[in-house]
């Protein structure tokens, strides 16, 4: 069905609501805009969905959301096992609620108990909430760390992890076959209620999580000891506020700054141009309070809460940005020292975008480092491999600010590691040093590792096009060298020979240790670059890196 026969199908629809035909009336004579919104169904991938809101089939909507549901209903009801149970949460953006009531409605009509937070909640107490409760699956209604214009649609397993790509595909394949709204079973919320299909989701969930989260610290004393010194924290006007400050004071710490504009949930994220706490705009509000109240950190995580960022107060009294690398090698070796008592064979999982400087410090303190593809459900997925006693899951990163410690959680979770980074801090400054110095220490031990990403946006059915002609270009570029350092060796990861399983990325190996990657977003309309280097200095760092970085854009990533 072409653009204007889809657009068409969804004016006459008798299932289709008012509001949603005069929104697509008033697009009349607009065909570029016609044609975006209906020229594909909004791509259900891997770890779901995410788009901007509005009608259409290639956009966020009521519709859209109910016939997704349906297709995962069908997954569930095949392959689900015990009690067929799905427990969905949603954070703060426009429609959320909507959407996850909509998404419980649907599974209840397909014999799906539906166990519905009634407030926004963290994506990793989804995550938690699965297990805790013994579903069969789970949804969140979020765009992470998107613009407010987005939102989306991220699927679970039983075992609290996102569905990995062989399990993903045949949900997307039932999805697929959704191709109108009249295909979709509904129940009205009183029945779906009466027939014991829709259940609130009980504060006991909320409370369990926040005890798991209390047991993974190491120095819990330390916040009460510590009380006097501010750190300042802000969700972003997400869902890590309440459980991050609630956990925060029950410790007995009462240094914790608020950023109260931004403690309100507010999908329109009216104090920020971009909820993403890698962006250093984000901190602006943040800082203001941090310099008033002489704080020793500045805290962020995005409006699920799966993703935390640190600004840190250095010898100047200004907060440098800690990158999601440099965080995760502090935890790494924090976590190492003052664990008590320390597994057989602990493991580190990051990937294969993220620095080396965290493997080296592992590696330092007897640990394995596996690497995994880009997405916490392949670290998730080795949490699950190691059920069997083989080894021990320590620690688990990504570099795009994504941690996790402990095993009740099956996705990066902001709040542990927000309180774990708190605890970090606090500790440090008891022992009259702060991040900053621990940070240079580990470089003078392992190197001075710096790293880069360049994020670069090509919207709508364009930009797909481009993205496509740039990962084709810089796979066949030929390239013998950037910067004058011969490529000693061009991985690509949409072939077999890698042992992990096929993923759109590419990663140049270049003969002095350094390397870069490129890959199109998963979650976004851009293609990403990373950079990786490691010297002597930091000078020298800098210099090789900004020289890389200037060839590989000017040589490899065009298209």
């Amino acid at each position: 069905m072409d653009f204007r026969k889809s657009y068409e199908s969804w004016l006459n629809h008798p299932l289709i609501d008012e509001a949603t035909k005069e929104e697509l009336r008033a697009l009349e004579g607009n065909n570029t805009e016609i044609e975006d919104r209906f020229y594909r169904s909004l791509e259900f991938g891997t770890g779901g969905m995410r788009g901007v809101i509005g009608a259409g089939t290639n956009r966020m909507n009521k519709y859209v959301v109910q016939m997704a549901s349906q297709g995962f209903a069908k997954y569930i009801n095949e392959h689900g096992t015990g009690e067929k149970a799905i427990v969905i949460a949603h954070d703060s953006r426009r429609k959320s609620k909507a959407f996850s009531e909509a998404a419980a409605l649907v599974m209840a009509g397909n014999g799906i108990k539906a166990y519905l937070f009634d407030d926004i909640r963290t994506t990793p107490e989804l995550s938690f909430a699965v297990r805790y409760l013994g579903a069969s699956a789970g949804i969140v209604i979020t765009a992470s760390h998107n613009p407010p214009e987005y939102n989306g649609y991220k699927i679970y397993g039983d075992d609290g992890c996102q569905l990995l790509p062989e399990f993903a595909d045949q949900v997307i394949a039932n999805v697929e076959k959704v191709s109108d709204p009249s295909m979709v079973k509904v129940l009205r919320e009183e029945e779906a209620k009466s027939k014991g299909l829709l259940e609130i989701v009980a504060y006991a969930v909320d409370l369990a999580y926040m005890k798991g989260v209390k047991a993974k610290l190491r120095k819990p004393e330390i916040f009460k000891a510590m009380k006097k010194h501010a750190i300042v924290y802000t969700p972003l006007h997400g869902t890590g506020g309440r459980p991050v400050t609630v956990i925060a004071k029950e410790l007995g710490y009462t240094g914790l700054v608020e950023v109260l504009e931004q403690m309100i949930p507010n999908g329109e994220f009216p104090t920020v141009s971009y909820p993403n706490p890698e962006e250093i705009k984000a901190y602006e509000l943040g800082v203001e309070y941090a310099i008033k109240s002489e704080a020793l950190a500045v805290i962020a995580t995005d409006p699920d809460c799966d993703r935390v960022g640190v600004l840190a107060r250095n010898a100047e009294g200004k907060y440098e940005r800690l990158t999601g690398n440099q965080t995760g090698a502090l935890l790494i070796d924090y976590l190492f020292e003052y664990t008590s008592e320390l597994p057989p064979n602990p493991v580190v999982i990051d990937t294969i975008v993220t620095s080396r400087f965290g493997a080296d410090v592992a590696k330092a303190r007897g640990a394995e480092v596996i690497s995994t593809l880009t997405g916490f459900k392949y670290i998730g997925d080795k949490i699950r491999q190691f059920e069997d006693g083989s080894k021990d899951f320590f620690f688990g990163y990504e570099e795009s600010y994504g941690y996790l410690v402990g095993t009740d959680v099956r996705d990066k979770d902001g709040v542990i590691a927000s309180l774990l980074i708190m605890e970090m801090i606090l500790f440090y400054q008891s022992e009259g040093t702060n991040l900053l110095e621990r940070l240079d220490a580990l470089y003078k031990q392992h190197g001075y590792y710096l790293e880069d990403l360049v994020s670069i946006s090509k919207k709508g059915k364009e930009g797909m096009e481009e993205i496509e002609a740039m990962m084709a270009f810089a796979r066949t570029a030929g390239t013998e060298s950037v910067a004058g350092i011969p490529i000693d060796q061009l991985i690509d990861y949409n072939k077999d020979e890698t042992g992990l399983p096929k993923s759109e990325v590419l990663k140049f190996m270049l003969e002095d240790g350094s390397w870069f990657a490129i890959r199109p977003s998963g979650t976004e309309p851009k293609i990403k670059l990373y950079i990786g280097v490691k010297s002597e200095s930091k000078a020298a760092s800098e210099t090789k890196l900004e020289k890389l970085k200037k060839e590989i854009l000017e040589k490899v990533l065009v298209g």
